[in-house]
């Protein structure tokens, strides 16, 4: 029978697959540091189970999973020549379109998702473990 860590761990190390396919299949690669530095661990208590699941990444993977960033270099302003050059008159990039490119929101909510399925099936199975070892193995009726 698995247990709580085992299911955790594996689960772990399915979504941070699932989330690299992400960044290559949204095409969010420019140096393949965001690839590099997806990462993730647990945190378990003294008992073995499971407490705490950490998945970390390059802060620029947020930007680009919202469609945010790509702005101006610092201290660039509008009456500067280098704003006209670059953006039109609604302030948008020329050169960048910037799309959301959501390889880590919806993967994460698809694997939340399963987590929760994952556990409850555990913990249900758990509990009928445990009730069935206290239920006796004969039982006696007297009339």
């Amino acid at each position: 029978m698995a247990t709580q860590k085992m299911t955790v761990e594996r689960w772990l190390e399915i979504t941070l697959s699932n989330l690299r396919e992400q960044v290559i299949k949204q095409k969010v690669r420019d140096t393949d540091e965001l690839l590099d530095s997806i990462k993730g661990h647990l945190v378990a208590a003294s008992d073995g189970d499971v407490e705490k699941l950490s998945i970390a990444y390059a802060l620029y993977g947020k930007f680009a999973d919202m469609g945010v960033g790509r702005g101006m270099g610092a201290g660039v302003r509008k009456s500067q020549s280098a704003y006209a050059k670059l953006r039109d008159e609604k302030g948008q990039l020329y050169r960048y379109s910037r799309k959301k490119r959501q390889w880590y929101s919806k993967e994460m909510g698809r694997q939340t998702q399963r987590l929760g399925t994952l556990l409850s099936d555990f913990y249900g199975e758990t509990m009928i473990a445990m009730a069935l070892d206290s239920v006796p193995g004969t039982i006696e009726i007297n009339l």
